[in-house]
């Protein structure tokens, strides 16, 4: 539905192990193993790559008005009928297809590089990529739960809507050049607006230290919401 710090589409050449301390970190903890007879039927379960990107992804799906968890790799095999599961590397979604259980269960990819013939597949760098995960989850789930929007903090930082479009397609994944193809701009441009936005969420007393803290900001704040 950026680069937490790291980039979102980036692929793994090894099978990512989950990050329990990390997912605390940004107050979500790691779910315990789903029982035999847990029913999750309209439940996204994202597949944690123990990265910032894990609880991004899970805030936008639940703005969305979907339920959502994050499960480790080694806790795949305890799933039982989720509606629909996330993978952004390669080694989440050779598990995933390992695993009997989730043989039928639809599956999103999100990530470029990434052989998903079978399924559906999302470019995190494209500057619709959240569009398309909300109608992804609407085509496999349904329609979303009608959720009243969160109340905006007090503190809540003043973005223009250019800047919001630029930052949001930077902060969901893209490059600074794909960012500025897309707006057709210059780089130099999108690294002011990512700076003046910076500078104004320090000046709030809530800093910014990478793309992915600025997405969770914005969310927080209701400028980026599926």
């Amino acid at each position: 539905m950026s680069a937490p710090l790291d980039e979102l589409h980036r692929p793994h050449e090894t099978t990512p192990q989950p990050n329990v301390s990390r997912f605390n970190s940004v107050g979500r903890a790691a779910p315990q193993p789903a029982g035999p007879h847990s029913h999750l039927k309209r439940l996204a379960a994202v597949v944690a790559e123990g990265d910032l990107f894990d609880a991004a992804l899970v805030a936008l799906i639940e703005g969305a008005g979907y339920g959502a968890t994050l499960v480790g790799p080694t806790q795949l095999p305890y799933l039982r009928n989720p509606a629909v599961l996330l993978v952004r590397s390669p080694g989440s979604l050779a598990l995933v297809r390992r695993a009997p259980m989730l043989r039928g269960v639809r599956v999103v990819v999100l990530g470029d590089g990434i052989a998903s013939r079978d399924h559906i597949r999302i470019s995190p760098r494209s500057p619709v990529a959240e569009s398309a995960l909300r109608q992804a989850l609407a085509a496999i789930i349904g329609p979303p739960d009608q959720q009243p929007a969160p109340p905006a903090p007090a503190n809540r930082v003043r973005v223009t809507e250019r800047e919001r479009e630029i930052l949001q397609t930077y902060t969901l994944g893209a490059t600074l050049r794909e960012t500025s193809q897309a707006h057709q701009i210059a780089e130099s441009t999108v690294r002011e607006h990512y700076r003046r936005v910076v500078r104004r969420y320090e000046e709030a007393g809530r800093p910014i230290g990478n793309k992915a803290q600025l997405l969770l900001e914005f969310m927080a704040d209701g400028w980026v919401r599926p």
